[in-house]
């Protein structure tokens, strides 16, 4: 089984590397792509010095372009540059730190997508709003609609939070329709697996051999402290075993070292997770509390079992939702709260 375990965490460790490379390379590639693309459609003078050249090569094509196809290319291309800025910086910042998760790489992907989008969005809505409708496209600055585009996608929330603005208040509803009369918002129906700590990223005790008598109860306490106030107890298999919350070690030390036990029995520097479990009640408390949901459930499924189970804190994410399978993830009642209210 141990040896199981440990397949399995390199091999989680090479498909880590080999999605950082593919989404640096994805990222690398498209940038310099749309920069040639840039140069390619940025329009030219013609001659007689009025109006630009129809004519484009790109990569060694030759086409013929319309001036407003020209300008509507150039802003998809500069905004999807823009986008590229954004998640570029967002990418070395989370691989510099070791957090890339493979949930966000369908993000990077269609970031510069939304970004061009949004950018050709905002375009027509400065031309058919804010400019004259007659506005052909040799009177608008070309520097300047790059400029608006790159930003667009650049700063799409932005962007998108300005269009939507404008939007409400054109076609504003009374309130306590539409959305605001909704229980189910999107935040109580995101995926479990958005918002649970991956198996890989968890700080769990893997019970050896030995079982729970394998485990120094000193070794746990080490692991608690700061940000760290539970830790889960996994078998051999990866299924959980129970979850160690700081109060109930603090108070199990504090009756060990306020009680001296007879010859024999634990001290606070022999005590073990055998001897803490087998306190009158806490084996109940600690491995009872739990809950477990399956990998395709959603955030209002994992607080609806967390309300249903007494005393319940944590909520572990596997493939059917059974007690028995290995552990995908784990939430806590904190974000479980958070993110599923409604």
């Amino acid at each position: 089984m141990a040896d199981h375990a440990t397949r399995r965490r390199a091999a989680a460790a090479r498909a880590d590397t080999l999605l950082t490379w593919a989404l640096g390379l994805y990222q690398a590639a498209l940038a310099l792509a749309l920069l040639c693309l840039t140069c390619a459609l940025w329009p030219e003078p013609a001659e007689a010095g009025s109006g630009w050249k129809p004519a484009a090569s790109v990569w060694g094509h030759a086409f013929t372009l319309h001036d407003d196809a020209r300008l509507m290319l150039l802003v998809l291309c500069i905004g999807a540059l823009g986008s590229f800025v954004h998640s570029a910086t967002s990418f070395t910042s989370y691989v510099g730190n070791r957090r890339l998760q493979h949930s966000w790489a369908a993000w990077y992907a269609l970031r510069p997508l939304i970004g061009a989008a949004l950018a050709l969005i905002c375009h027509f809505a400065l031309r058919g709003g804010l400019l004259a409708g007659t506005t052909t496209a040799q009177q608008v600055s070309v520097f300047g609609a790059a400029a608006v585009a790159g930003l667009t996608g650049m700063f799409s929330k932005q962007a998108a939070d300005k269009l939507r603005e404008v939007f409400d208040t054109l076609f504003r509803t009374a309130s306590g329709q539409g959305d605001d009369a909704r229980s189910d918002k999107l935040e109580s129906n995101l995926p479990v697996t958005r918002l649970m700590i991956e198996r890989r990223r968890i700080s769990a005790i893997e019970l050896p051999e030995a079982g729970e008598a394998g485990v120094e109860l000193k070794r746990l306490h080490a692991m608690l402290g700061g940000a760290v106030t539970r830790v889960p107890v996994l078998r051999a298999d990866g299924s959980v075993r129970c979850v160690i919350h700081q109060s109930l070690i603090y108070k199990f030390l504090a009756d060990l070292g306020m009680n001296p036990s007879p010859e024999g029995h634990p001290t606070i520097d022999s005590a073990t997770l055998a001897d803490f479990l087998a306190a009158p009640g806490m084996d109940a408390l600690v491995s009872g509390s739990l809950a477990w949901v399956g990998e395709h459930a959603l955030l209002s499924d994992a607080k609806a079992r967390m309300e249903e189970t007494p005393h319940c804190q944590d909520v572990f994410v596997t493939a059917h939702g059974l007690n028995t399978e290995p552990v995908l993830g784990w939430l806590t009642d904190a974000e479980v709260r958070v993110a599923a209210m409604t």
